[in-house]
């Protein structure tokens, strides 16, 4: 069951009030050689060509534009090890915004640096403190806290990329989408399955990160994940019901991908398309080329490459090391 504020009806509404405020990512049909490869009519979402480099600015934004005046006098305050921080810090930014943005003490020096060119407020903490921290900030200090991926408004913003990517494509017989928190992949499927019902909603989590597999074989959110990976935008402490639950209706399989996997996808990706992406942005090329090659012949296949931010440094000390 798709919850009404997810409805298409309501998204389309959602999504004209977003679209001034965010770039319609392009939609590439891949090139022969790809194709062969893996043995699909592969297709790229190019999310990470979004505003902030990431598909979280939609759901940033989309939180900052359902707040009254009041609540926009105090400001904002957000979580995450770099990608929502950013997002939450361009939303900010845009808006003229108070903020109160809490990062990772592991945060790649990179994100922090475009924190703080988009004049965030950052604090370091603990991932698994880190959202009492900003609960408390929102509780004491009026902030309203944007969550990365949880909430209506945010899962409105990212069934948003649903819509644009069902006007972009006349048939998708599967969606592979990389997974954190559950937020993208509960906002794309519940829009996509409502256009497309056989679609195949596949999410990809890495091994070491794996808490939305886990939840769904026990039935319920687990509120604190084990973290060991390299792809710390996928790396959510937690999962939270609300999510959850969508995730629950509109995922059809979930796969996981090892550090090395994405580290090849990695470098596939630079060889291939000469496009230099995060481990999170090609957990997708990683699952289909450990899973699927070969079993989705004459299928169209979508890849959502949901953001990146990443420096040649950390890129190459991936890569290479």
């Amino acid at each position: 069951m798709i919850p009404d504020e997810l409805r298409q009806e309501t998204i389309k509404i959602v999504y004209s009030k977003l679209f001034p405020h965010i770039k319609k990512t392009p939609l590439i049909k891949s090139w022969p050689l790809i194709n062969d490869i893996f043995d699909t009519n592969l297709f790229f979402k190019m999310e990470f060509l979004q505003h902030a480099g990431t598909f979280k600015a939609r759901g940033a934004i989309n939180n900052v534009l359902n707040l009254d005046e009041e609540k926009k006098q105090k400001g904002i305050t957000a979580v995450s090890a770099g990608n929502h921080a950013i997002a939450a810090s361009y939303a900010s930014n845009k808006f003229g915004l108070k903020n109160k943005i809490f990062m990772y003490n592991s945060a790649n020096q990179f994100r922090v640096n475009k924190c703080k060119e988009l004049k965030a407020n950052l604090y370091f903490t603990d991932p698994h403190s880190a959202f009492k921290d900003v609960l408390k900030a929102s509780s004491e200090e009026g902030y309203s806290f944007i969550h990365p991926f949880d909430g209506a408004f945010t899962m409105q913003g990212t069934a948003t990329l649903g819509f644009e990517i069902c006007n972009q494509m006349q048939n998708i017989d599967n969606i592979i989408i990389s997974v954190g928190g559950g937020g993208l992949i509960g906002g794309i499927g519940s829009f996509v399955k409502q256009k497309f019902p056989k679609c195949k909603i596949i999410g990809v989590e890495p091994e070491g990160a794996k808490g939305l597999t886990d939840s769904l074989k026990t039935n319920k959110p687990i509120e604190q994940v084990l973290i060991n990976s390299i792809a710390d935008s996928l790396s959510a402490p937690l999962h939270m019901p609300y999510s959850f639950s969508i995730c629950q209706n509109v995922i059809d399989q979930m796969i996981t991908v090892t550090d090395n996997e994405m580290i090849e996808a990695m470098l596939f990706m630079y060889d291939k398309c000469k496009l230099m992406l995060e481990p999170a942005c090609v957990a997708g090329v990683a699952a289909l080329q450990r899973y699927f090659k070969g079993k989705l012949k004459n299928q169209d296949t979508l890849i959502v490459l949901c953001g990146s931010n990443i420096d040649i440094k950390s890129w190459n000390d991936l890569v290479f090391n």
